[in-house]
């Protein structure tokens, strides 16, 4: 059995089909269907059902699948590691970031690291922290901007700064002339939050559980431009980071106080991950990225 098989069956397991995977292999499918025979052939068993219309894989074919690809991913990151041996930067750089990025210090980050290592393909996709660990684990990415406490058993977590969070409100909301609002004063409030996959949703959950309270939660959105735009047209409040607001055109920040909720905002890797040195310079530069940034004020601990 060689790599190439295991390159094979995969294409034909994406594709349900040899004709198509054959396509994209640019071979003949005669020639890929001798290929798949061998493989078979070394296991002892067919891998795929070619009775029904779509090629479909087999019990056994299921099962070696996560084996497969598990082997692929190892072997594409041993040739990277070599060849950044001889100091090439290329391949691939995937990244998760938090919902806070378009206000972070990541955007010209990205952009300089584009323009330095032109050769580097990173894919940076927004995320919840729970899909980020997860891809963390499974080897479908390769660094995350999250915020986080502490390391875990299998993720790595490094602490760049701590964010407040705040309460944000319409300008014409009588609270916008409010300096400050102890965090026990949210249980009065209607509030549009995030929804429970993201963090500072599970934060807020937190206190107030916490605290015996009950949140009065009326609307919840998957993504902070709505809400931001609710926010500005109603009388509706939300809780977000400070640095997540934006664009502050027709709304207000009102301070949390009693206690001022804070987090830690970090970049995540994976224990056991190999660090590709595209990921190594990545961090190199998010850390220079943030040393230089200028801390938040912050509101007293009391009101």
């Amino acid at each position: 059995m060689e790599l190439r098989h295991l390159r094979y069956f995969m294409a034909v397991a994406e594709a349900q089909s040899f004709t198509v995977a054959a396509q994209r292999l640019h071979i003949s499918q005669p020639t890929l269907s001798h290929q798949i025979k061998q493989l078979e052939g070394f296991l002892g068993t067919a891998l795929f059902d070619r009775a029904a219309r779509k090629v479909g894989l087999t019990s056994a074919g299921r099962v070696f699948r996560p084996y497969c690809e598990r082997a692929l991913r190892e072997a594409d990151a041993g040739l990277l590691a070599v060849s950044e041996l001889e100091g090439l930067m290329r391949g691939s750089l995937r990244m998760g970031l938090f919902h806070a990025f378009s206000s972070s210090p990541l955007g010209p980050v990205l952009a300089e690291f584009a323009s330095r290592y032109p050769k580097v393909n990173v894919i940076a996709r927004l995320l919840p922290r729970e899909d980020m660990e997860r891809g963390l684990l499974q080897g479908e990415l390769d660094l995350a901007m999250a915020y986080t406490s502490e390391d875990t058993e299998h993720i790595l977590a490094e602490a760049l700064f701590d964010e407040e969070l705040v309460l944000v409100v319409g300008s014409k909301n009588p609270l916008a002339r409010a300096r400050s609002l102890p965090m026990r004063g949210l249980a009065n409030l209607a509030l549009v939050l995030l929804t429970r996959e993201f963090a500072v949703r599970q934060f807020v959950d937190r206190f107030f559980e916490t605290e015996k309270l009950r949140a009065n939660v009326v609307l919840e959105m998957n993504a902070v431009e709505p809400i931001l735009a609710t926010v500005r047209n109603s009388g509706l409040v939300t809780i977000l980071s400070e640095g997540a607001t934006g664009d502050t055109k027709g709304i207000r920040i009102v301070r949390l106080t009693n206690p001022v909720p804070r987090r830690t905002a970090a970049m995540l890797t994976a224990r056991a991950a190999h660090r590709s040195a595209a990921a190594i310079r990545m961090m190199e530069m998010i850390r220079a990225a943030y040393a230089t940034q200028r801390p938040r004020t912050r509101a007293p601990d009391t009101a």
